[in-house]
């Protein structure tokens, strides 16, 4: 089939997991354009049955994800499911044929993130893990503005995810650690993270420092976390995170603002992102709200996995990207058992075809004083 021929023929998709996220990844497909959603997976009818109408009320429906593998008329998959099962579903999605879509995060480890990044190497098949905030409205309008030059050379970024009170509920795999693999730092902290180390333009990680808390919480995995990672060439990056934290409930919400040498942006204001430069000795600036994009969100993310799939662009959030951020991720609850800083050694990810999906090893860290 050529090119033009595939540029006119719909992505046949399957989406496994009825929760939010494969709602979002349905509604995603279809502003999207391009795809057809043929089939949906989940294990409990009700979600099951919502997930067909919002994929346009023709997919077929199956209880068990390995039976939607199984069908050689899907293309791809999006796998929505707690972390624990991403390696599991994904791997044997790209075995049988399928490109996939993770949510996130990755895994639950560098290892896992490991093993997926094979899968797709060993079987040709396309992997990108659904970091949307990367697709969001401000978040675009900041990186063009960014890879315009307008901020100039960026140094430094601060991103925080501060929830007064918001532990995540869903089929309750969220609060234990075997299953999500963390608190709020591996959730909710992880979108922010990574929003911040794109705007930053993807540096290698060197160093990072983390505390976390669970204070206000009963389960076994931290409520809030607070984190300092280092960048190869001196960029940094500040990092905070809660489910439950006593502060101004105005404080609720996100935050990333982003330091460059000829200006600086706030990237979440009522307005949208919003550039500051021409700085005067009083510490004035003139505020330039940056133009959105079009398309954002979910259809910007699925259009883009199309945009990859024709060859046209490489994942923005891809088999290595996903391996870099689950290093910083690991290195992080490291530092927070050790009291240290925490050195990442194996940052530069080693190519796919060298890793063994089945064994492949996890990270080397190093503590530091």
């Amino acid at each position: 089939m050529s090119q033009e021929q595939q540029q006119h023929k719909s992505t046949r998709v399957g989406i496994i997991g009825g929760g939010w996220p494969g709602v979002a990844h349905a509604r995603g497909y279809r502003a999207a354009g391009g795809f057809q959603i043929v089939a949906v997976a989940d294990l409990i009818p009700e979600r099951r049955q919502q997930l067909v109408v919002e994929s346009g009320g023709k997919a077929r429906a199956y209880a068990d994800a390995k039976e939607l593998i199984a069908d050689k008329e899907i293309d791809g998959v999006s796998v929505c499911l707690p972390t624990d099962l991403h390696v599991q579903i994904a791997r044997a999605a790209m075995r049988a044929g399928k490109h996939v879509v993770v949510e996130t995060p990755p895994g639950l480890s560098v290892r896992e993130a490991k093993q997926l990044a094979a899968a797709s190497a060993k079987y040709g098949k396309l992997l990108a893990y659904a970091f949307q905030r990367r697709f969001g409205v401000a978040e675009l309008a900041a990186r063009q503005a960014i890879e315009k030059g307008y901020a100039g050379e960026i140094y430094h970024a601060r991103a925080t995810w501060m929830r007064t009170r918001g532990v995540p509920i869903g089929t309750g795999w969220y609060v234990h650690r075997a299953k999500s693999g963390g608190g709020a730092l591996i959730d909710i902290g992880s979108h922010m993270l990574d929003t911040a180390w794109n705007l930053l333009g993807q540096p290698r990680p060197v160093s990072v420092y983390a505390v976390t808390h669970r204070q206000l919480t009963e389960h076994d995995v931290e409520d809030a976390a607070f984190a300092l990672v280092r960048f190869d060439g001196g960029q940094t990056l500040e990092l905070g995170t809660s489910w439950a934290i006593n502060q101004a409930p105005s404080q609720n919400g996100v935050t990333c603002r982003v330091y460059g040498k000829a200006g600086g942006i706030e990237v979440y204001t009522p307005q949208g992102a919003v550039l500051y430069r021409q700085f005067n000795a009083k510490g004035e600036a003139k505020a330039s709200a940056l133009k959105p994009p079009k398309v954002v969100g979910h259809a910007a993310m699925m259009r883009h996995f199309r945009e990859c799939l024709l060859g046209k662009a490489q994942p923005a959030m891809g088999a290595v990207q996903g391996v870099v951020l689950m290093q910083m991720i690991e290195a992080l609850y490291k530092s927070e058992e050790t009291g240290r800083s925490v050195e990442i050694k194996a940052a530069a990810v080693e190519s796919p075809d060298s890793i063994d999906a089945e064994s492949a090893p996890a990270l080397a860290v190093t503590v530091t004083s």
